[in-house]
């Protein structure tokens, strides 16, 4: 008599090699989450926070069982550039780790990962479970946890609310650059701002505006403007210079 009890199958079912389920080199942990991954549609998009809540591992029992894959040549990822910034991470899923060295992608799975989080969706839009701007959402997340700035490890419900907020105001593009540039200018010496800020603050509307391309960031924290900012003695401070000095002094940088 049999020791398993199989269904027939006529729905919710999938069909896989079994090089990754044999693969003694792989954990038990490692060898579930490329089963989960390869029984999702090749249009499939993974985004590691997603995956990580349909089993009770932690965070890092998954990255560690992940990286497992990666190593073992069933992941591998590049990055999707624009210029010179990296847009997304695209990820093939290799059934066999022996497939990665030929050109033929028939048996491949590919979609896309993030830098480490996220959430998991479908290429085809008529099938999609998530809406543009949800996925605008996570690009935003993404894009500044790539910057270094404060990291975080997972975006909470006030991180997501706050992205939304402002991706009603601006376009993904505009908010895009915004994190650049505050980047740019909290890295050079070129400009006085020093504040740090997390994600979740960066995106108040009262915050986010500074850094906008409109209104021309570099220009308006150039340590040149300071001098600028410093009426000559014997006349009034003009309304522009009492907004720039109160703006100053919200930063830090008057004391």
């Amino acid at each position: 008599m049999s020791g398993i009890m199989r269904v027939e199958k006529n729905k919710n079912f999938v069909v896989m090699d079994k090089t990754p389920l044999n693969d003694k080199s792989l954990s038990w942990k490692a060898k579930g989450i490329i089963a989960y991954m390869l029984s999702k549609p090749d249009d499939w998009i993974f985004y590691l926070d997603e995956v990580m809540t349909h089993s009770t591992d932690g965070e890092k029992s998954f990255r560690t069982g992940f990286q497992e894959l990666k190593d073992n040549g069933y992941v591998k990822r590049k990055p999707i550039r624009e210029g010179s910034r990296i847009v997304r991470w695209e990820t093939i899923v290799y059934e066999n780790p022996l497939l990665a060295d030929f050109v033929h992608v028939g048996n491949e799975h590919v979609g896309n990962v993030d830098v480490g989080n996220g959430y998991a969706t479908k290429n085809d839009s008529t099938k999609n479970e998530l809406t543009k701007n949800d996925k605008d959402i996570y690009a935003l997340y993404d894009h500044w946890n790539e910057q270094g700035i404060i990291k975080h490890k997972r975006m909470n419900q006030a991180m997501k609310s706050s992205t939304k907020a402002r991706l009603e105001d601006y376009s993904i593009d505009e908010l895009l650059k915004a994190i650049d540039n505050y980047t740019e200018i909290l890295s050079s010496t070129k400009y006085y701002w020093t504040h740090k800020w997390t994600y979740q603050e960066f995106m108040k509307p009262n915050n986010v505006i500074r850094f906008l391309d409109e209104v021309d960031p570099k220009s308006n924290f150039s340590t040149e403007e300071i001098k600028q900012a410093k009426p000559t003695k014997g006349f009034q401070k003009s309304k522009e210079q009492l907004e720039h000095e109160q703006m100053l002094k919200e930063v830090g940088f008057f004391n």
